[in-house]
């Protein structure tokens, strides 16, 4: 299907040329939620101000970092977010078998005690109206500490804003993480629903 929000040309954003083509030089693409923000300039930057907080801050390592913003996407449905998440994480040190297996977080036995609390806050935080409980955040503190849990909130909530963007704006998937997906995580029921490229099955 088509996208309800159009992305930009990333020559009509020349504000952000740099941030462009440091995207480009790390992902091999631009995003199109970020083409798309680019429409509200003011948004772009904060959300880019918030990535700087958040993605970049090297208190949480980055496979952690890089867990979390899965498990929330997936959990909350929204494929396009699980893509960009999946794609590229085996080079940063998280495994595959660690994203293919959130939805058995409780039993898995790959996962560590912290990784298992950061799921299951994630988990419970995407649940509609959502189920995180105080024993939850008590877990995650007495897992990761205190600034760390407060991180891994901050991820959620930053990534809560762009899984609901991509999913009203039908931001559309693009091919490197939409061939990656469609590899990889197809085993566990994912799906490019309405990101699917223009003419691409969903």
């Amino acid at each position: 299907m088509a996208a309800r929000i159009a992305p930009l040309a990333a020559t009509e954003l020349p504000a952000f040329a740099a941030v462009i083509e440091a995207i480009e030089a790390d992902h091999g693409y631009v995003p199109n939620s970020f083409l798309t923000l680019g429409r509200h300039p003011g948004m772009l930057q904060a959300m880019g101000l918030l990535a700087d907080a958040l993605w970049y801050d090297d208190r949480l390592p980055q496979p952690l970092r890089r867990l979390a913003g899965f498990a929330f996407s997936w959990f909350s449905g929204v494929m396009y977010s699980a893509a960009h998440l999946a794609c590229g994480a085996e080079d940063v040190g998280l495994p595959l078998a660690k994203l293919l297996a959130v939805d058995s977080w409780e039993t898995a036995a790959i996962y560590t005690p912290s990784e298992r609390a950061v799921l299951r806050l994630c988990r419970n935080a995407a649940r509609m109206p959502h189920e995180m409980a105080d024993a939850d955040m008590a877990a995650l503190r007495a897992e990761i500490g205190e600034e760390q849990a407060l991180l891994i909130v901050g991820l959620v909530c930053w990534h809560a804003f762009l899984n609901r963007w991509n999913m009203m704006a039908a931001t559309q998937l693009e091919e490197s993480p939409l061939i990656y997906a469609r590899t990889h995580l197809a085993v566990m029921g994912w799906h490019p629903g309405p990101h699917a490229l223009h003419g691409e099955p969903a």
